[in-house]
């Protein structure tokens, strides 16, 4: 399975201020196995952040992504 990681992209910082502008963050699935995308209640995609301390669920179309190449198979 492709692992990605992702940053908040800067125009909404003030919506995550836990978030650092800098720093990619892992991908991580909303629950174990689950291959499919969730939406809000909104019907806006939720991308799930592992953080140090835990996870965050953010809004995907305020993420930049990209795959994580030290990640492996």
């Amino acid at each position: 399975m492709k692992r990605f990681q992702a940053r908040l992209k800067p125009e909404f910082r003030l919506q995550y201020p836990e978030l650092n502008l800098a720093a990619w963050y892992e991908v991580e699935p909303l629950f174990p196995g689950l291959t499919e995308r969730r939406v809000n209640m909104f019907g806006q995609r939720v991308t799930r952040l592992k953080l140090g301390t835990g996870h965050r669920e953010v809004i995907a179309e305020h993420l930049e992504f990209r795959a994580n190449e030290d990640a492996g198979p």
